[in-house]
């Protein structure tokens, strides 16, 4: 997950063609008409290294994953697409470039459309971290050189870039920038940015947190600020009142530092409209849990105001710089939800050990999913989240659900 090396994209599955077909108007019939249409973008590892595809179904609860008729995207690639705009984009991690690929209305054939290369921006690596901010506007926010890289999605050609802080550039103060792989809030024409910092050579943390504030509109950066209360706080949850909070990175348990210290845990608030973290927000939460130390992370839960934050099962894995900070990535945390608003812990969540890993959850409409770790292999399902946290069981995908979006 820290650098993105190489991909490799075959495409233009022949499952995803249509050959045969005598409409020569176009106009949908019952046989071709599809209600909903969504991409999976999946991955698997292999000796060689990482393997991804893209695999469409109809229906993400009853449908099935056929890995024969995925395309197939070699390496540490991105995936990006709107809701329902018809269309998806391949990040290539060798050529550094973006490329578009449109979806027929019936779902069956993939087009590959145009394509824009970032390396005369100076980008080294991509990320997941892109905020499509209209059908002709998006931000790609880069970490390597601290800038962001605004794009036309729909004409697929880089339009303009500008500086953020220099704090958020890789190298600061010789620290690897750390960003979150999560939603960015976007405030009316605000769009905050945190960002935290850790060193993977010497498994060490700067003990703070930075927030950006950007104007969207004016493609300008408002402010930025820090806080020392809470470090790598950079994992997002939103309330409907448009107040922000955030959690502590998935990266954190490879700080060896970080891992001296006996109990932490923190979340850090940006109110509505506001340029900087809430100082009178207490971020410490973990002194609400009794027996237990380390949590982090953060994701929106599906009642308002509500979110969830993972907390160590230290019976099955001790909080240790004795541990290698890879086994964090395990099914080792245990799933907590909290009152964002009223800063307290409601409770564990009835839910599987889950690992530290970001957690992704996608909203089509009024109904929640998310994705869930097989026990007994490497395996993930999609499930549909009730507002109590339960959920059922949807397709069974062969390998990481990295992203998922409904295309039609």
């Amino acid at each position: 997950m820290k650098h993105i090396s190489l991909i490799a994209l075959t495409i233009f599955a022949l499952a995803f063609t249509s050959c045969e077909s005598d409409d020569d108007n176009n106009e949908p019939t019952e046989e071709t008409d599809i209600e909903n249409l969504y991409a999976v973008f999946w991955r698997v590892n292999t000796a060689d290294g990482r393997v991804n595809y893209v695999s469409l179904v109809e229906d993400i609860m009853d449908g099935e994953i056929d890995p024969a008729n995925a395309i197939e995207v070699s390496g540490y690639s991105r995936f990006f697409a709107q809701q329902d705009a018809g269309y998806f984009i391949i990040g290539d991690g060798e050529d550094l470039s973006f490329t578009r690929y449109n979806v027929s209305e019936d779902g069956k054939t993939i087009e590959k459309g145009d394509k824009f290369s970032f390396i005369n921006k100076g980008v080294t690596s991509l990320q997941k971290r892109n905020v499509f901010l209209s059908d002709t506007k998006a931000y790609y926010i880069d970490n390597t050189q601290g800038q962001i890289i605004i794009w036309n999605p729909e004409e697929m050609i880089i339009t303009g870039s500008f500086d953020l802080p220099t704090e958020f550039a890789n190298g600061y103060q010789g620290f690897t920038t750390e960003l979150g792989y999560g939603n960015y809030l976007l405030n009316g024409n605000k769009l905050n940015i945190p960002v935290g910092w850790i060193n993977f050579d010497n498994n060490t943390h700067l003990d703070k947190t930075g927030l950006a504030v950007i104007d969207v509109e004016n493609d300008v950066v408002l402010s930025y600020s820090e806080d020392t209360r809470c470090a790598l706080a950079v994992e997002p949850a939103f309330t409907p009142n448009g107040d922000a909070y955030y959690g502590v990175s998935e990266r954190y348990h490879f700080s060896t530092a970080a891992r001296t210290k006996e109990d932490c845990g923190c979340i850090l608030k940006v109110a509505s409209g506001a340029t900087t973290f809430d100082q009178d927000y207490d971020p410490y939460f973990m002194n609400q849990i009794e027996g237990e130390q380390v949590g982090i992370g953060l994701t929106n839960s599906f009642q308002l105001d509500h979110g969830y934050v993972k907390v160590l099962d230290t019976d099955v894995l001790p909080w240790s710089p004795d541990v290698e900070g890879i086994n964090y990535y395990g099914l080792v945390w245990e799933t907590y939800e909290i009152n964002l608003a009223e800063n307290t812990i409601l409770g564990k969540v009835d839910r599987p050990l889950v690992p530290s890993y970001s957690e992704n959850i996608f909203k089509f409409d009024e109904d929640s999913y998310g994705t869930i770790k097989t026990i007994n292999n490497e395996d993930y399902k999609v499930v549909k989240y009730a507002i109590d946290g339960s959920y059922i069981e949807g397709i069974q995908v062969p390998g990481y659900i990295s992203n998922m979006q409904r295309i039609r």
